[in-house]
């Protein structure tokens, strides 16, 4: 496109604007501190560390918890 017959985003991203200051209200409530997570895998987690890490401590509990869910929402009728 060119400039000329570019469209008009204005109101798209005053949408945006609003979304984000909105968001940012929201974000500021909340407090990971102690929240869990199923473990990750280890090549995952080491990334992710070396990226800054992550606010969610990891459970191998919370993982079972999550596989045996998983396993009984996916079973098939019959199995």
């Amino acid at each position: 496109m060119t400039p000329a017959t570019a469209p008009d985003l204005t109101e798209l991203q005053r949408v945006w604007d609003e979304r984000r200051r909105a968001l940012a209200i929201i974000i500021q409530r909340i407090d990971p501190t102690g929240m869990t997570r199923p473990a990750r895998d280890p090549d995952e987690r080491a990334w992710i560390e070396a990226h800054g890490g992550s606010p969610f401590r990891e459970d191998e509990s919370c993982a079972a918890a999550a596989r045996a869910y998983y396993d009984r929402k996916y079973r098939r009728q019959g199995e």
